[in-house]
């Protein structure tokens, strides 16, 4: 067994033609956040956002 958190950050493009971002985390869906003009930016800032938290630190 693992004490090992599973994070990631998942994009989505709304109506309004712009994009958002939430933070999972461990299968707990944040809050989404944005808006964005492009999904690499949504994905960036969401990735930071993580990064801050220091939840999941890459391998």
């Amino acid at each position: 067994m693992t004490n090992e958190q599973r994070c990631f950050v998942q994009t989505d493009q709304k109506s309004d033609g712009k994009w958002y971002y939430v933070i999972v985390i461990d299968g707990e869906t944040g809050v989404l956040m944005g808006p964005h003009d492009t999904e690499d930016e949504a994905l960036a800032a969401g990735q930071q956002e993580l990064e801050n938290l220091g939840f999941c630190d890459d391998d």
